[in-house]
């Protein structure tokens, strides 16, 4: 009888193409290694390696089995990753990769929450730049994406839906040269450099500020290119460079004085961000659970962000 344990041997074997190296990434001894290839063979009937010196390559056989090994041992993951998640909350874990606004806004708090009513689960969130995260979903090395969804719509295989869309305003230091205005145009602000992550092919022609065209992915570059908001905070504060945030991703230092928002609001100047997922894969229960929060929390940063961009706004003809 074939064993998974066999076809992870063999395939460790095709990769490393020496069985020293093999049993050494598989730990375990060379000669317990060989043995566990020769019992594969001799259960097959069949030679699967050609020995050659210190190198071993597939035969016909072999790479007859280790297309199918390789289909097996995926398929053999993937059951036991539903037979984990049918337990239930109590033995649940969550992988999930997050854009920063919306790790900032409702998923950072939502996965707070999560463990707080289900401290058992196990979490694992991780921030990546917004055009990776769907990639990182394609490939399963995380079970749910949460980030920006402009560009993935029509993506096949991924399931896309919307969750957080909030006005943002363009933030600059207390004494910029542009605090105070109230007549900002779009060319005013192209004079000034710009701190902030890589912005979507929507602001293409519309964002302002010192950006350059990205060929690859149609989308802006912009002056300085951050990962997260503190950084673009720290930019902005020690330059005359803008950046762009919802209001209450920087409420406290709006609140302090060390951040003002320039008189520039447009209605496509906002976020647009959702949970991205497989559509064949099933979600597990700490997943849903997850998702089920963030839709909660975001209902209520909406109203606080609404609310604090009509009273910015107010002071402004």
């Amino acid at each position: 009888m074939i064993k998974l344990q066999q076809l992870a041997h063999a395939l460790a074997l095709k990769h490393h193409g020496n069985f020293h190296r093999a049993a050494k990434a598989q730990h375990l001894s060379q000669p317990a290694f060989s043995r566990s290839i020769q019992s594969l063979e001799e259960a097959l009937g069949v030679t699967l390696f050609d020995r050659r010196n210190t190198m071993a390559t597939p035969t016909l056989y072999g790479e007859a089995l280790l297309t199918r090994a390789a289909a097996i041992l995926a398929e053999t993951s993937e059951l036991e990753r539903e037979i984990r998640l049918l337990q239930g909350l109590d033995a649940g874990r969550l992988s999930v990769a997050l854009g920063f606004h919306a790790a900032e806004l409702s998923a950072g708090r939502a996965m707070g929450e999560l463990l707080r009513r289900h401290p058992n689960i196990r979490c694992h969130a991780k921030l990546h730049y917004w055009r990776d995260i769907a990639d990182l979903v394609l490939v399963r090395a995380v079970d749910l994406g949460v980030a920006e969804i402009s560009e993935l719509k029509t993506t096949a295989r991924l399931r896309v839906e919307l969750v957080g869309q909030h006005e943002v305003v363009l933030f600059c230091r207390r004494g910029h040269p542009l605090q105070g205005r109230a007549d900002l145009a779009k060319s005013d602000l192209d004079a000034y450099p710009v701190a902030m992550a890589r912005i979507p092919r929507r602001g293409m022609g519309l964002f302002p500020g010192k950006c350059q065209p990205d060929a690859a992915t149609g989308g802006l570059l912009p002056t300085v290119e951050v990962d997260d908001l503190a950084t673009a905070r720290a930019v902005v504060q020690g330059s005359d460079a803008f950046g762009a945030a919802t209001p209450v991703q920087i409420e406290p230092w709006l609140r302090g004085g060390e951040l003002a928002v320039l008189a520039y609001r447009q209605p496509w100047l906002r976020l647009e961000y959702g949970f991205i997922h497989l559509e064949d894969r099933m979600l597990s229960t700490a997943a849903e659970a997850f998702m089920a929060l963030v839709r909660e929390i975001e209902v209520e940063v909406a109203a606080r962000n609404r609310e604090l961009m009509d009273g910015l706004f107010r002071g402004f003809p």
